[in-house]
C-alpha cells in the first residue's frame, strides 16, 4: 500500500524548488512537506523513515498483533500523505504532534468499526465473558504468567469500553500524555477529558473491581 501511495503525486498549482536531501538532519519537516506537495517522492520516503518508529510505537499501544500493527502503521502514513495539504506547521503545531493525531485517529476509527460490527453479548455469552475475565485474573502461578494475565486482562477491559474512552485512557495512562495534549488529540476540552477519565475509572471499578480484591 505504501509503495502505491508513493507513486501518486498530489495535484497542486504551487511549485516549490527542489531541496537537497543529502543532509537529512538539516531538512525541516515543513520543507519536506512543501517538497512532497510539489511531487518529490523521495521527500516522503524521508518522512516515512523519520517517523516510522514514532507511529509504530503509538499504534503498538493500541494493538498487540504484529500484522495489525503493520497494517495500521501503513494506514497512518497513507492518511498522512493524503492530508499533507492541511498541515499548517509553525509554532505549536509540530509535524510529530500532527502525525501522532492522525495515527491515534486511525486507531480510534478501527475501534469504532469493531464496535459497529460486534454483536452485543447477553445471557450465557455475557456470563462466559465474565468467567473469562476471572480466569485471566487468577492465572498468576508464575511472574511470567502474571505478566501475561495482566496484559490480557487489560486488553479485555479496554475492549469493553467505548472507543473514545479507550483511546483517552491509553493516551493518558500508557502514553503519558498530559491532559492538554490528550484533549487536543481527541478534539475535546481538558475539562471534558478529566470528566471522561473519572467516569471511565468508576466504570472499570464497578465492573471489574472484584477481580483485584
Amino acid at each position: 500500500m505504501l509503495e502505491e501511495v508513493l507513486n501518486i503525486r498530489l495535484q497542486t498549482t504551487t511549485e516549490y524548488p527542489a531541496i537537497d536531501l543529502n543532509d537529512e538532519a538539516q531538512v525541516s519537516d515543513e520543507r519536506l512537506v512543501r517538497s512532497i506537495l510539489s511531487g518529490d517522492q523521495q521527500a516522503f520516503e524521508l518522512i516515512f523513515e523519520r517517523y516510522t518508529r514514532l507511529v509504530t510505537r503509538v499504534v503498538g499501544r493500541f494493538f498487540r498483533d504484529r500484522a495489525e500493527i503493520e497494517e495500521h502503521v501503513q494506514q497512518a502514513f497513507t492518511k498522512t500523505y493524503f492530508s499533507l495539504k492541511s498541515f499548517k506547521g509553525g509554532h505549536g503545531n509540530s509535524f510529530p504532534a500532527w502525525v501522532t493525531r492522525i495515527t491515534v485517529n486511525v486507531c480510534y476509527d478501527e475501534f469504532r468499526r469493531r464496535q459497529r460490527t460486534s454483536s452485543v453479548s447477553t445471557g450465557d455469552s455475557a456470563e462466559q465473558g465474565e468467567n473469562a475475565y476471572e480466569n485471566i485474573a487468577e492465572a498468576k502461578t508464575t511472574p511470567a504468567d502474571a505478566s501475561l494475565a495482566a496484559a490480557e486482562l487489560a486488553d479485555r477491559i479496554l475492549a469493553s469500553l467505548d472507543a473514545r474512552d479507550r483511546v483517552a485512557l491509553t493516551l493518558v495512562y500508557s502514553e503519558e500524555y498530559s491532559l492538554a495534549e490528550a484533549a487536543d488529540v481527541l478534539g475535546i476540552s481538558p475539562s471534558n477529558l478529566k470528566s471522561r477519565l473519572f467516569r471511565c475509572r468508576n466504570l472499570i471499578k464497578q465492573r471489574f473491581g472484584h477481580l483485584f480484591i
